[in-house]
């Protein structure tokens, strides 16, 4: 996959290749509690994070919960559809230039919450579909998102800290 990102100071672009997402699947805990939680790898080895300086968290609150906010199945399968609605919204952003604006980070089920987490390149395309798409309907599963500038990329390294190969830039 290729992101061509214009340059402010010159009429080049540069041209950034984003990694196939490859995903690992967790078993783990958080804060005391079971986390199920799904992570996209092959960011483990991308370097251009500063093209994607913004970290984007959609919350959708599961209300069916079996043992230590876990969602039962068919909650889990109401989360995985509102879910993949909201991923393929933030991922379907392009840029100006009709590059990818988002990549897919993560998603976690945990403490009542399906989370999913992306690094997002331009905010405002990412705000926009998703304020469009909170106000298209009455969700059957109340969700939120909060996006904050994290050029470091801090707000991930929780989730690359599960692989016990993470060193350097990837810890």
């Amino acid at each position: 996959m290729n992101l061509h990102v214009g340059r402010h100071m010159s009429d080049n672009q540069v041209r950034i290749v984003v990694p196939e997402p490859h995903y690992t699947l967790f078993d783990t805990q958080r804060s005391g509690l079971p986390e199920v939680i799904v992570v996209n790898d092959a960011l483990l080895k991308f370097v251009e994070i500063e093209v994607f300086p913004w970290h984007l968290c959609i919350i959708i609150e599961a209300k069916d919960l079996v043992e230590n906010g876990m969602p039962s199945p068919a909650e889990s399968s109401l989360l995985f559809a509102v879910g993949d609605e909201l991923e393929k919204t933030v991922l379907d952003g392009r840029t100006q230039q009709g590059a990818t604006n988002a990549l897919f980070l993560a998603r976690s089920t945990w403490n009542k919450t399906r989370e999913l987490l992306f690094q997002v390149h331009d905010p405002k395309i990412a705000h926009e579909a998703l304020q469009a798409l909170l106000n298209s309907r009455k969700w059957e599963r109340e969700w939120e998102y909060k996006m904050s500038n994290d050029k470091s990329w801090s707000n991930a390294a929780h989730i690359f800290r599960l692989f016990p190969s993470a060193t350097g830039n990837d810890a």
